[in-house]
């Protein structure tokens, strides 16, 4: 009987033990989730204030680069190659600078008048030009235009290939809505319009872009790259690809300082009659962060757009990883 009583005391004492260590192992898990909750809200805390930092700092350094260099920014300007980098409380925190002002604002297939927007043939040309090079069907790139250009104009009265309201508040559009009738803000807000959908998205995504003015198409010369030479032969009627991809090899490390001196470069090529606005300095830029923290890790891009009284403001900003 004594065997069989220290048998049952010994079962009880494991059991025992058995439940205090699930116990323990629960706590535990609750206490690492806890744990790792507070260190990411830290992380989160610590993410947006370098964020806003370092958008503080870019626009102070786009503010001395207006004051003293604002008719030339080149693709190896100090403003655009030299990175932002600090650290501060174990976290790691990189910001840089780029020339935005390089690609097709869809707001400039309008232009602004007293009443509503109208159209602006340059544009609508440039953006003809481009859809051909991206190989889009003609008809779709006329549909696309008609209904971009309804979506923002104040009107009910819808263009040749256009669409108004009472396309997007009927029962075949879904989620029903009315048209923006103002400019676009985002480029996601093409993903509305019906004929947008025929096209493969990433050409919107590589080469267009939504910034509130409805001007001339503008391009920045000196930043180009290989990636712009679609939107640069779209840009000059005149030229084909070869004649961009010749352009942009040669523009000089220190830019063009105005348009004779770009012109005069490349007197072989007939650059008349632009569909557009040629610049060789930027008042758009984006300004990317990256953050490493114990771990975790998060980034930001922010659009900032310079203006002429020299006062800058964030068109947009875009978070991931936190």
């Amino acid at each position: 009987m004594k065997f069989r009583n220290k048998g049952v005391v010994l079962i009880s004492i494991l059991l025992i033990v058995l439940l205090l260590s699930a116990v323990a192992i629960t706590f535990g898990n609750k206490y690492l989730v806890s744990l790792k909750r507070a260190q990411y809200i830290e992380f989160q805390s610590l993410s947006l204030n370098a964020f806003r930092n370092v958008e503080a700092m870019s626009l102070n350094k786009i503010d001395k680069f207006s004051r003293f260099n604002s008719s030339n920014l080149t693709k190896e300007n100090p403003l655009l190659t030299d990175e932002i980098y600090f650290e501060i409380n174990g976290a790691t925190i990189v910001g840089s600078i780029d020339d935005a002002s390089n690609c097709f604002n869809i707001n400039s297939l309008v232009t602004a008048g007293k009443e509503d927007y109208q159209e602006n043939k340059k544009s609508m040309n440039a953006f003809r030009e481009l859809m051909y090079l991206a190989e889009v069907d003609n008809n779709v790139a006329e549909e696309i235009i008609d209904q971009i250009i309804d979506w923002v104009d104040k009107n009910s009265n819808p263009r040749a290939y256009g669409l108004e309201d009472y396309y997007y508040s009927g029962p075949l559009h879904n989620p029903r809505e009315f048209s923006g009738g103002r400019l676009l803000i985002d480029i996601e807000e093409l993903k509305s319009i019906p004929s947008v959908r025929l096209v493969d998205w990433d050409i919107f995504k590589e080469f267009f872009c939504a910034y509130p003015f409805a001007t001339d198409l503008k391009l920045n010369i000196n930043t180009l790259d290989k990636n712009n030479i679609l939107l640069l032969t779209a840009f000059f009627p005149k030229i084909d690809i070869k004649d961009s991809e010749y352009i942009i090899e040669n523009i000089p490390l220190n830019g063009f300082q105005d348009i004779n001196a770009f012109l005069q470069s490349f007197d072989d090529i007939d650059l008349s009659s632009p569909n557009g606005e040629i610049l060789f300095t930027s008042d758009i830029f984006n300004i990317e962060t990256v953050i490493d923290y114990e771990g975790y890790s998060a980034s930001s891009k922010s659009t900032l757009i310079y203006g002429k009284n020299k006062n800058g403001y964030i068109l947009s900003r875009t978070y991931n990883g936190i």
